[in-house]
Parts: structure tokens; C-alpha cells; sequence
């Protein structure tokens, strides 16, 4: 036995791992196409077609994949037909009462002369279509259909009769107001749709549906408003959401991963909202908004930094108190991002910069501490984190006692034990506190990550290495696009009205041109006197 071996294996031989059956090549493999995409046809012979089904849904080795076979008399005879439904996608009683009730007795009660008449007279669903593509039967069934398939027809008919169980729409989560309203997306695909659609009722609201991953075959709705989207945001949507090689995709998540320009950078580079009114005011201010099926939350794309700063809340108070709390924002974003940063720097190299006073009590609040500043404070932000992740972690109910054990008790015993001083501890907890202010979570964990950046630079060069860290990120950050927008538009670049209202929040009835950078084909929201009464005779 070598030393080596405890730590990395290698096989004795070439042939130890490999399996008794021979390989195959994963081109040959064979998936199914996309629902959106062409595939094998059926022959339009029954017994040969239904012998493809049941080896298409795998009638035999799923136990959820059912077949009801029965016979429905067309025109004075009686022809073979075979249902295929998968057990727990489909409402059974709609099944029972508007699928096969009707083809097994009302087509003895009704005089059925064609094969046509199946779909215009028997079947009552409100979503009826015939196929002879097998990928479009698989993926049907998949999601909730009912595939009928019917002796001499040639074609299969695919019955709409989706059924599972899913959570309804709640309050939200993330994304909490006072005065706005209060629901939030849940996993279904159609219902989160609906929940936009039910905002604006707009014919020139356009959902275009497409499947994502090779086996998952994952629905994803890409939404816009035709008459104000840009036509050439749409098509990059599509086209980088479309051209993903990969056999699953099951959230929003993972789909941003897949379709953001640089994906080592700690900024967002897309907005991840759960609220049905902010995706319908993105789509009217002429982006587009991407929902994957079983994922409660939206994409909006193109987003900026100053977006990902503002608040669902924004909309819904008066100007005063939003450019109020924007500059807050603000403020605690900076704190968040540099405030440790900038102790080191001052208590390592400009400490003329402090009072006297108040040195003399820093000095006097770490003379018994044993580490140095930058260990003291790289050991308090690692705890701080991982305090933060354990109370995402552990159990509601114990999330008061995780609180009170590790900000409290772990806290005090620190400083008293002479661990840490209190004025870091005074540091670091306006740092967290900063970070929870930034409505968007990734904008927060990205302070939170830039931090020990900032925390080493500052300990290294002072504010001179502070100052060449934010020249780095800021190339980094005004390089970084957003479907093709920079994301420190509109200040870098400046374009039209935009700085003003980035800054500082107009009133809303002066709030009336659309966002310059995401070029909309609607210039203006409003009119330029939106408030009629004002201007009227009195």
C-alpha cells in the first residue's frame, strides 16, 4: 500500500469499472426532441403506432403511465382506441367527464359519421389539437395530456387535462410592501402567466412558449409587449435561451446561468423578481420577462445596477419618501461594501485621520485583543456568515435561539474575552445590517463577497489599495452587459433623461418617457400633460 493510495485511487486495471454491456455513444443515444423541434412520425397504422406509444411512454415499466383501451363506434362501427394519461399530472374527473365518458357512450348516443367529428362533436376541453409527431405526444403527456389515438385515424389527438397539485398563489416573500399588492408567483407555469396577463389586458402581450433541456423538456414562457419591446431584445432572448445544450433545466436559477455574459462576476446581471406587478411594469417599460415552469420567481431582462437597487415598494410611495430611502440604500450598500475595508485602512495607516479622542479609545478598546486588525476582522466576518447561513438553514422555530446564541451571547463573549474589540464588533454589524438593506439579495451577496477584497486591500495598501480595488470594479461592473445594455446605464453610459430620474425620482406624472438604453419601439408612457385636470377650464 502506497502512501498515495489513501488519497487518490487508480483502478488496477483499464477494465475494472467498466459495465458487461457494451457502450453506446452519447450521439447515438437518441433523446427526444424538443416539443418545438420535428421528430419521428407515426405510421397511421394502430396496432404498429400504439406499439411505438407504449414504448415511447414506457406503458410497461411506469407504473404512473396509464392506457385505458376501449372502442367508440364512427359511422355505424366500432374501432379500437387506446388513451394514454400519466396518473397524477391529470384531473381524473375531468378525464372521466369530459374525455372518456364522452367517447365511450356519447358516441353511441350521437350519431358520429367522421373522424373529424371526435374532436368537433365528443370532446368538450378547451384544448383539443391533433399531431402525428411522437416528440410532441411524449412532451403532451408529460405535461398533463391525454393522448388518444384512434384506429384508422392516422393521427393521435392530445386532450388538455392538466391536474397536479401545486401551491397557490401566497404573499410574498422577498419582495414585501405595505401598499402595493401582495402576491407573488407560485411553481405553475400557466397560473404565473395568468397573474401578468391579469395586469395587462393588452392584446400586444405576447407569450412565447419553448422547451429547455434535452430529457427535462422544461417550459419556459418568454413574455413581451409587442408593440413596445425592442425587436431585437426579443430575438437575443430567444436566441440564447433556445440554443442551451443541456439535458435539465428546472429553475429560473439555473437559467440565468446559462444566458448571463460573465458568469465569474459577483454582480447580477438579470433582475429575479416573484411579483406579478413588477414583471408586468417591466414588460411595459419594454423588456422582457422569462418564467420556467416550476420556478416561482421571473427574469427581467435587460436590468441595470440602479434597478437592481430600487424596491417594488418604490412605486407605490410618494416621491419624498422614495429618494429618501434611495440614498439610505445607497448609503448601506457603501457600508456594506467598504466599511470594514476602510477600519482596516484607518486603524493600519491613517490614523491621523481619527479624533484623538476617539483613537485613544480604539487603542484602549484593543490593547488586550492577541491578533492583529486584519485577523480580527476576517475572524468575525467568517463567523458572521456563518451565522447568516445557519439561519437560513435551521428550522423557523429555532431561528430565535440561533439569533440570541450568535448575535448575543457569541458576541459579548468575544469582546469579553478579549477576542475582538467592541468597536469592530460596532463594524461589522453595521456592515451586515448594510447588506440586508439592499432590496436585491444577489446585489447583497455580491457586497458581501467584494468585501474581503476590499478587507485585504485595505489592510495591504491602505486607502490607496481601497481606491485601486474600486477602479477595478468599476471597470468591471461598466464592462459588464446586460442583453447586450451596459449595466451602469444611464450614467456610463449617459443617455437621454436618464441620469436625472436614476438619481432622483421624478413624480410620477413627470415620469413619462420610457428607459432610452432598452431602445423600446414606444418612446413615451404617458402624455406630456398626464394630468388633465389641471389644465382644464375652470
Amino acid at each position: 500500500m502506497k502512501i498515495r493510495d489513501f488519497f487518490l485511487y487508480s483502478p488496477k486495471n483499464e477494465r475494472e469499472f467498466e459495465l458487461d454491456e457494451e457502450s453506446i455513444p452519447e450521439e447515438e443515444l437518441g433523446y427526444e426532441p424538443q416539443m418545438n423541434e420535428g421528430g419521428a412520425e407515426l405510421s397511421g397504422n394502430y396496432k404498429k403506432d400504439k406499439a411505438v406509444l407504449d414504448k415511447e411512454l414506457g406503458v410497461e415499466e411506469n407504473g404512473d403511465v396509464k392506457l385505458r383501451e376501449f372502442t367508440l363506434r364512427i359511422a355505424e362501427r366500432d374501432v379500437h382506441c387506446a388513451a394514454y394519461f400519466i396518473d397524477g399530472l391529470v384531473d381524473k374527473d375531468s378525464m372521466n367527464d369530459f374525455v372518456l365518458r364522452p367517447l365511450m357512450l356519447g358516441s353511441r348516443k350521437t350519431q358520429i359519421r367522421s373522424y373529424r367529428d371526435i374532436m368537433d362533436v365528443l370532446l368538450v376541453q378547451s384544448e383539443v389539437k391533433e399531431t402525428n409527431t411522437l416528440g410532441t405526444l411524449t412532451f403532451d403527456a408529460n405535461y398533463g395530456s391525454v393522448i388518444l389515438l384512434v384506429e384508422g385515424y392516422g393521427k393521435a389527438i392530445s386532450i388538455d387535462a392538466k391536474g397536479w397539485e401545486h401551491r397557490t398563489v401566497s404573499l410574498p416573500e422577498t419582495e414585501k410592501v405595505l401598499r402595493g399588492p401582495n402576491d407573488a408567483f407560485n411553481e405553475q407555469l400557466r397560473g404565473n402567466t395568468a397573474l401578468i396577463r391579469r395586469l395587462v389586458r393588452n392584446k400586444s402581450l405576447i407569450v412565447k412558449e419553448v422547451a429547455v433541456g434535452k430529457i427535462s423538456q422544461t417550459p419556459v414562457a418568454i413574455m413581451y409587449i409587442k408593440n413596445v419591446a425592442s425587436s431585437q431584445l426579443v430575438r437575443e432572448a430567444e436566441r440564447r435561451i433556445t440554443s442551451i445544450n443541456a439535458d435539465c433545466i428546472f429553475s429560473s436559477a439555473e437559467l440565468e446561468q446559462y444566458i448571463e455574459e460573465k458568469s465569474l462576476l459577483t454582480l447580477p446581471q438579470f433582475m429575479s423578481t416573484e411579483r406579478p406587478d413588477r414583471a408586468a411594469r417591466a414588460l411595459l417599460s419594454g423588456r422582457v420577462a422569462v418564467i420556467v415552469d416550476g420556478s416561482p420567481f421571473a427574469l427581467i431582462m435587460p436590468t441595470t445596477v440602479f434597478e437592481l437597487n430600487e424596491s417594488a415598494e418604490d412605486h407605490y410611495l410618494r416621491t419624498p419618501y422614495v429618494n429618501m430611502i434611495r440614498f439610505i440604500r445607497m448609503v448601506a450598500f457603501l457600508f456594506s461594501l467598504l466599511l470594514p475595508g476602510i477600519y482596516v485602512a484607518v486603524v493600519g495607516f491613517h490614523t491621523e485621520m481619527v479624533p484623538t479622542d476617539m483613537l485613544m479609545s480604539i487603542v484602549s478598546a484593543r490593547d488586550k485583543v492577541p491578533f492583529p486588525t486584519l485577523v480580527e476582522i476576517i475572524i468575525m466576518e467568517i463567523a458572521l456568515e456563518i451565522i447568516r447561513e445557519a439561519g437560513v438553514r435551521v428550522p423557523a422555530p429555532s431561528g430565535t435561539t440561533l439569533s440570541i446564541v450568535g448575535a448575543l451571547i457569541l458576541g459579548q463573549a468575544a469582546v469579553s474575552a478579549s477576542i475582538v474589540s467592541p468597536v469592530l464588533i460596532i463594524v461589522v454589524s453595521i456592515a451586515a445590517i448594510g447588506s440586508f438593506a439592499t432590496p436585491n439579495y444577489f446585489l447583497g451577496i455580491s457586497a458581501r463577497l467584494l468585501r474581503f477584497a476590499y478587507i485585504f486591500l485595505g489592510a495591504a495598501a491602505g486607502f490607496m489599495g481601497i481606491m485601486a480595488g474600486l477602479f477595478v470594479n468599476a471597470v468591471l461592473w461598466t464592462s459588464t452587459r446586460s442583453m447586450g445594455v451596459p449595466m451602469f446605464a444611464p450614467v456610463a453610459p449617459i443617455t437621454k433623461g436618464g441620469v436625472p430620474q436614476t438619481l432622483i425620482s421624478p413624480q410620477i406624472w413627470k415620469q413619462d418617457r420610457r428607459d432610452d438604453y432598452v431602445n423600446p419601439k414606444r418612446k413615451f408612457m404617458q402624455g406630456f400633460i398626464s394630468r388633465g385636470w389641471k389644465n382644464e377650464n375652470r
